[in-house]
């Protein structure tokens, strides 16, 4: 018969033994541990969209495959060093090259080249060591998340000092800033220029808000240390350097679009009135988002009035865009941290009708619209997030990363409803998606980057290799 004192020997063996698997695993792979934990600890109810999935029936409906409309995906780079990518003519040639932040790809050979070096080597999930240096470094969990992320999050373009060659204005993950660097012509580095300390809304805008004829970046500002800041129109001056007019100071009665954790701006006349408007989405804990109504005064100065859109997401992009019909703008956007493509209705004066699109997968962190079929219509473009949140927070973070374009259209009975065609299931999208016409056949290409690294997704016949998603 076992003895008491064998019986507390082996159950402390056991226990050693488990502890000591169980650590390795969190070394060598951290997936088999955050995927099982993610499952059984977060909360499957969407605190900021849960009452509109609730309550609305999705209107997507799987489209037939498409035996003409194709996509060819190429892989320009498995190395993870942004969240977006962005197109542009970048070298004077005529084509249109890729960038992400760190590096732009010369197209047609797609040969990588340094902008800046990345600072943060944001290759995989976090094993034990990687906290244990954290923790050694007196940064604590939070100082794996930060360097989990790489620093360039969006990337945009302008001929910011009119030089004849296209820079690209970078705005880096949120606890960080921005700058543009500026194009060496072929030879030498790119030149930093910083213009924003630190950002305070992960969706920003880069659109001519202030009808200057040239676009402006749109985004919270915050001084450092502080959790929330201003929300600004930023523009680039000749000389390089850049001015910020305030769109609001923050309010900590409520949701400003500079909140901390804000998520989601768009660009839309919601009122008919000839002027652009500002629509920002929901920040942490706050389920409401909102509109600036841009007004001018009789000595032209530019006023802002600020409105309630009630429920909102944590929005991506934000697109605003006449869903219904019936002439009213309706902003379209994806809800980054839960579940769900929304768009909402725009019905008597200031009120809203939230409708779900889609709500089969989460973490819609980007979204963007355009003609794909060339039909004169505008489509939606969005997807899924891959390991958004470095393995936790989201119910179905190790989920599919899909990549669909949606279609919309009237049912017989007046109903509107979208088709959704599949792109990819096997990159996702970050917090960019670029849709343009890529290699010049005046069909529209899609481009991203993101944790899988940079890929593109070029408009082919069917027949040609490429593949014809449902």
């Amino acid at each position: 018969m076992m003895t008491l004192k064998k019986i507390g020997l082996r159950i402390l063996l056991t226990a050693l033994l488990l502890t000591f698997a169980f650590l390795g695993i969190f070394e060598a792979a951290p997936a088999l541990i955050l995927q099982p934990l993610n499952l059984a600890f977060v909360e499957k109810k969407d605190p900021m969209g849960q009452h509109i999935l609730d309550t609305q029936v999705p209107e997507y409906v799987q489209a037939e495959a498409d035996d003409k409309l194709c996509f060819h995906h190429e892989v320009l780079d498995t190395e993870y060093s942004s969240e977006g990518a962005s197109v542009a003519d970048l070298n004077n040639d005529g084509l249109m090259d890729i960038a992400t932040g760190h590096y732009w790809y010369e197209a047609p050979s797609w040969k990588r080249h340094l902008i800046r070096e990345p600072a943060y080597a944001a290759t995989r999930l976090a094993g034990l060591s990687d906290y244990i240096k954290s923790y050694r470094a007196g940064k604590g969990a939070g100082g794996v998340w930060a360097t989990s992320y790489p620093l360039a999050f969006f990337t945009f373009h302008e001929d910011v000092n009119k030089d004849g060659w296209i820079d690209t204005i970078a705005l880096d993950i949120t606890s960080r800033g921005g700058a543009w660097f500026e194009n060496p012509k072929g030879e030498g580095a790119w030149v930093e220029h910083p213009y924003v300390n630190a950002s305070r809304n992960e969706s920003p805008l880069y659109a001519d808000l202030l009808q200057k004829g040239t676009p402006q970046v749109i985004t919270g500002h915050k001084k450092a240390g502080a959790t929330a800041g201003k929300l600004e129109a930023i523009s680039f001056l000749a000389d390089g350097s850049s001015t910020a007019e305030v769109i609001e100071e923050h309010d900590d009665s409520g949701n400003n679009g500079a909140t901390n954790f804000s998520h989601g701006l768009g660009m839309g006349d919601i009122n008919g009135d000839g002027l652009p408007d500002l629509v920002f989405g929901s920040g942490a804990g706050i389920a409401t988002g909102g509109w600036y109504e841009q007004q001018r005064g009789e000595d032209g100065a530019t006023q802002w009035k600020k409105h309630i859109i009630s429920p909102m997401v944590d929005a991506s992009q934000i697109h605003v865009l006449n869903v219904g019909g019936d002439s009213k703008p309706d902003p379209v956007a994806g809800a980054s941290h839960h579940r769900g493509l929304f768009w909402f209705e725009q019905q008597a004066e200031n009120s809203w009708k939230a409708h779900v699109i889609d709500d089969s997968y989460t973490q819609l962190h980007a979204s963007a619209i355009g003609d794909i079929d060339g039909d004169g219509q505008l489509d939606i473009i969005a997807g899924k997030t891959p390991l958004a949140h470095f393995g936790l927070i989201d119910e179905d973070e190790f989920g599919t990363p899909v990549l669909y374009w949606y279609k919309k259209f009237k049912t017989e009975a007046g109903k509107t409803q979208f088709a959704r065609h599949l792109i990819s299931d096997e990159v996702g999208v970050g917090r960019q998606i670029s849709v343009i016409d890529i290699d010049g056949d005046n069909r529209l290409d899609v481009a991203v980057g993101n944790r899988n690294g940079v890929h593109i997704f070029l408009q082919r016949d069917a027949g040609t290799g490429a593949t014809c998603g449902k």
